[in-house]
């Protein structure tokens, strides 16, 4: 049997398929293994805190036996975080740097290596948060996020963590602005990667403290009420934090009895961590409540657990001890032993490493103990330096907000596309700002003068109001001087007397003689009265003047039947022109005198007319008689100026002289017009 042989291009195929072989197998064997880890880790997640101890051993245990790098420094990531709840924080310091070593001799970064150095910067963040060390925690965060914006979308989860840890890094910094803006971009990555069941919870807790540190306490309390939603999807570490964040704010809010439930529950979720600093932060808690609710024996029991709990290396802590060393500053003085409560709170404290708020519950403590100590100097310098704190907590709190609020809305996308079209339109709103300062400066200009001609139209008005009450006042008086002068009263008795020497009944002259003065005196007081009462005061002193002669003047009254009596008119309008009429339009010559007297209304206004056939009118033409006093016309001009002031549709009060009308007529007419629903008040 013939040999076949080999040919070279048939030993290439043969080894070029082996190495494909040996490749494909050893890339199935690396995924297998990494989907094994993988799993492995996402098993033991929620155990880490709880067990940590029994999560290292297991751990150990399969790393011996994984090949890959990454997944063995995955392995080793973990245990890091293990030694870390387990509270030895040098071990886990000690192995994230390996880690760290390993990334960086790495010359290509794929996403496998990318997610592993963010989640080893982002432990370190957590670990240089629990020793208060804040910005080396910032620095480690940021190189963790830049590390996960490296990585495809799809594997960008874990950065909602970093960002959640960066915001709380911000807000015990005091710089609500950053942090209000770190929770807000977890939450826009958690929405957008569809994971909010699993990752709301922390971030509703971060932005309820963070609103209750704000002050803004119902958005605190509507977040809270989001992030409970969620409880029973939480960790024990999550719960942790909602149930101490949601007693602080009831703390806050003075709800004491809420605050104690919600404090009473997170230390029953810590009773199962290993790391015993957790109990000593939430016992304090709880002994802080009872101090508050003056049950200093249930105080000194959880405050003395707490610092057994935080134990001699936490204690060491400038912050820590400044904390505890003030509450129990406040059981002493609750329990009115000043020597024990000065001995604590004169003890020396670095400002710098201690929270300003801190500062000003020790101030106002301190204060309490002098003024029991009746050293009110004392008293009133703390008072002063807990209000210099609390100043500035105010505004560092004001600042913040205004800045968490700007955060915020720069947030929005509505408001992000409205400033790429504010951008646009930049170069050409610069031209109209100009134009703008121009225009609003001559506005105000003109607003300014407006203000001031008002100004003074006003003062005008009330000067001339001033003057005309004045005037009416006047003249009024001299009325009423010229009603019961001599020369009026010598007058009417001339008119009397022959009655008394004809009649021995001389009872209706003297009452018409009493009605007539006492008409003259109401009217004189009054502004208005009633067209009734006007009408009978007229009657009345044309029945007094022609007692003697009751034909020398003929006297007709046209009254409308649909005049309503009641309307009101200015008191005298009508009896001083009757008055006039009587004593000066006719003379000797005149013949068949008569006064008529018309009242009717048309267009929504009453109509007074009193017309007769004397001599007519001539301004000035009884000036030096004795019997005229000039003031009667005076006081109805001046009444009905100062009315219509007050009134838009003015009421008219005019004399007319018949003869310059038309030559076939002699005489003189008197118009009053008075609008219906006219206003009498000033």
């Amino acid at each position: 049997m013939e040999k076949q042989q080999l040919t070279p291009c048939g030993v290439f195929v043969i080894l070029f398929s082996i190495l494909l072989g040996c490749s494909f197998q050893k890339s199935s064997v690396k995924d297998a293994e990494t989907s094994r880890i993988d799993s492995l880790l996402s098993f033991y997640r929620d155990s880490l805190a709880v067990r940590p101890l029994a999560v290292i051993s297991k751990l150990r245990t399969d790393q011996e036996n994984v090949s890959d790098s990454i997944n063995y420094y995955n392995l080793d990531q973990t245990i890091s975080r293990c030694y870390y709840f387990s509270n030895r924080v040098d071990s886990a310091f000690l192995l994230n740097d390996r880690i760290l070593h390993f990334v960086e001799k790495q010359p290509e970064k794929e996403d496998r290596l990318l997610k592993l150095s963010a989640d080893a910067y982002n432990s370190r963040g957590v670990f240089f948060q629990d020793m208060n060390q804040w910005d080396s925690a910032i620095v480690c965060l940021h190189n963790a996020s830049e590390a996960l914006s490296q990585v495809n979308v799809q594997n960008r989860l874990p950065a909602i963590n970093v960002y959640i840890n960066m915001a709380d890094c911000y807000q015990h910094q005091g710089d609500y602005g950053w942090a209000g803006y770190h929770y807000r971009k977890a939450l826009f990555l958690s929405d957008s990667l569809g994971v909010g069941d699993k990752m709301n919870y922390p971030i509703y807790s971060g932005l309820a403290k963070l609103y209750q540190e704000l002050e803004n306490y119902p958005l605190s309390d509507s977040y809270f009420r989001e992030a409970e939603q969620y409880w029973d999807r939480g960790s024990d570490y999550e719960k942790y934090y909602f149930a101490n964040s949601r007693g602080n704010y009831y703390y806050v809010t003075k709800e004491y009895d809420n605050a104690l439930v919600w404090f009473q529950r997170a230390n029953a979720i810590v009773a199962n961590f290993p790391q015993p600093i957790y109990r000593g932060i939430v016992e304090g808690n709880i002994g802080e409540i009872y101090l508050l609710k003056e049950q200093p024996d249930s105080a000194r029991y959880y405050l003395e657990r707490s610092v057994a709990f935080f134990g001699e290396s936490a204690l060491q802590q400038p912050g820590i001890k400044f904390y505890m060393d003030g509450l129990f500053a406040s059981l002493a003085l609750q329990e009115n032993d000043l020597s024990e409560a000065a001995r604590r709170l004169n003890q020396p404290y670095d400002t710098l490493h201690t929270d300003l708020q801190y500062q000003y519950y020790h101030n106002t403590r301190l204060e309490e103990l002098y003024r029991k100590k009746k050293d009110f100097a004392q008293a009133y310098y703390y008072r002063n330096q807990a209000d210099l704190c609390g100043d500035s907590l105010r505004n560092m709190k004001i600042e913040n907000s205004i800045r968490e609020t700007d955060f915020r809305y720069r947030q929005d996308t509505t408001l992000l596309k409205k400033d790429i079209r504010i951008t646009q339109t930049e170069a050409k709103a610069q031209q109209w700002m100009w134009l703008a300062w121009i225009a609003g400066l001559g506005l105000i200009i003109v607003v300014l003068l407006m203000v001031c001609v008002l100004f003074y139209i006003r003062r005008k008005k009330e000067l001339r109001y001033k003057q005309q009450i004045a005037t009416i006042t006047q003249l009024r008086m001299a009325v009423v001087r010229n009603r019961i002068a001599p020369h009026y009263i010598f007058n009417v008795l001339n008119s009397v007397m022959p009655i008394f020497r004809r009649y021995e009944e001389l009872s209706e002259p003297v009452n018409l003689l009493i009605d007539v003065l006492r008409g003259d005196l109401l009217s004189s007081e009054q502004l208005a009265v009633p067209l009734e009462k006007e009408i009978g005061f007229v009657k009345n002193y044309l029945k007094l003047k022609m007692l003697g002669d009751p034909e020398c003047i003929r006297v007709e009254w046209n009254i409308s039947s649909g005049v309503f009596m009641e309307t009101l008119v200015p008191s005298m309008s009508i009896q001083i022109p009757v008055e006039n009429a009587v004593k000066y339009a006719f003379n000797a010559e005149s013949l068949n005198p008569c006064i008529i007297i018309s009242v009717f209304v048309e267009d929504e206004a009453l109509h007074v007319l009193i017309d007769d056939n004397g001599i007519g009118y001539h301004p000035g033409a009884h000036a030096r008689d004795e019997r005229s006093t000039g003031q009667g016309l005076k006081i109805l001009y001046r009444t009905t100026d100062l009315l219509n002031t007050h009134n838009i549709r003015k009421m008219q009060f005019s004399i007319r002289d018949l003869y310059s009308a038309s030559e076939k007529q002699h005489g003189t007419s008197v118009s009053l017009i008075v609008p219906l629903n006219y206003n009498f008040a000033l």
